[in-house]
């Protein structure tokens, strides 16, 4: 990677930015412990060449975890995101200043508690209780080289006592910590159960819906809705001055069909000829099954004349349909009956137009449209 195209975070991996998000956490932790230092240093608890030894080890450590990070190598690890790694490396810097710390030592162990919590949302009780035991291993050889190096500056009762105290608490952190973990997996568990859950009544939802609209047969509008629709195309047509139309579609010599083919086959032909009719119109305009054998097209913002293109469009597509796995014979026509809407009449009324219009078709020799009269 060349220099002018490095980043502090990754650009093309979520995952590895989350884990630089919780690394610099960690940075920020490590700073308020440095400015901590600074102050033990300020009060005379510290010498100078201590504080710089600590400012040190915890660039040069921090530095080591980012690399880790950054290159990708963190990946090799079970636990990608380094936290054992990194809250066992922070105990480091902090055990070198408690050599040093004299009557402040002690205080250095509640910075200890603060760096343990942040693998809380993280380990396992047994991680924890396995952090905890390099936490106070490396105490213990720290009271060790008290004892054997400045005997006389220390009060091994109290370093013994500290030991203990800290030792209960990090194993009652640890199994509290654990439970949190426990819970929270829990939790995250169930929300991801209520989430497919969701989904499920989402998709119920819509299949009721569907239903409640829906022809269940061919899949195109039921009655139902189409007469919703019309009688909102008529308040609108009443409204704004409108102009619509009703086309009704009966489906030639049907019964024949279910007689000869049988009435499975009679399905299959229902669902191709709403297929067929349906993806003629445009958007606006709705299409459905009125009843057995007939369907219904509502043709929004049109006049007769171009009702009668429309349904002459519809007709000739049928028409053409080819039903090779049934029959290389079978073909199927369709019948229309075109009425346009007269503003302030009745929806019923144009319906009826448009049926009788349909049944002088099917008088006339089926396969054709024809218009009802305007008045």
């Amino acid at each position: 990677m060349k220099m002018s195209d490095f980043t502090i975070f990754p650009v093309d991996d979520p995952e590895q930015k989350i884990r630089l998000n919780r690394f610099f956490m960690g940075v920020g932790a490590h700073a308020m412990n440095a400015v901590f230092v600074f102050l033990c240093w300020a009060m005379g608890y510290l010498d100078r060449h201590v504080v710089a030894i600590y400012l040190v080890l915890a660039l040069a450590l921090n530095a080591s975890v980012y690399l880790m990070l950054r290159s990708g190598l963190n990946k090799r690890f079970s636990d990608p995101s380094l936290t054992f790694l990194q809250i066992s490396l922070a105990a480091l810097p902090g055990l070198y200043s408690m050599y040093f710390a004299g009557d402040a030592r002690g205080t250095f162990l509640l910075l200890g508690l603060a760096m343990f919590v942040f693998g809380m949302f993280r380990f396992k009780t047994r991680e924890f209780v396995a952090l905890a035991l390099v936490i106070l291993v490396g105490y213990g050889m720290l009271i060790a080289l008290l004892l054997v190096f400045h005997a006389d500056e220390i009060k091994l009762k109290m370093e013994l006592l500290q030991w203990m105290a800290y030792a209960v608490t990090l194993m009652q952190l640890s199994f509290l910590a654990g439970f949190i973990r426990n819970l929270r997996s829990t939790l995250h568990d169930k929300a991801q159960q209520l989430a497919a859950q969701n989904v499920e009544l989402e998709s119920a939802l819509q299949r009721i819906g569907d239903l409640a609209v829906r022809d269940e047969l061919t899949g195109v509008y039921n009655r139902r809705y189409l007469m919703e629709r019309i009688s909102e195309e008529t308040l609108r047509c009443v409204r704004s001055g409108s102009v619509f139309c009703i086309c009704m579609i009966d489906i030639d010599f049907f019964k024949k069909v279910n007689d000869t083919y049988g009435h499975l086959v009679g399905d299959d032909i229902l669902r191709a000829v709403a297929s067929t009719a349906s993806s003629a119109l445009r958007q606006t305009d709705c299409f459905g099954r009125f009843g057995g054998e007939e369907f219904l097209m509502l043709l929004t913002d049109t006049p007769l004349e171009g009702a009668m293109i429309t349904a002459e469009r519809v007709r000739y597509s049928i028409e053409s349909l080819c039903f090779p796995e049934i029959d290389q014979r079978l073909r199927v026509t369709v019948s229309i009956g075109v009425a346009e809407h007269i503003r302030k009449t009745e929806p019923n009324a144009t319906i009826k137009l448009a049926d009788e219009a349909l049944y002088r078709a099917k008088e006339n020799g089926r396969n054709q449209c024809l218009a009802a009269p305007s008045s």
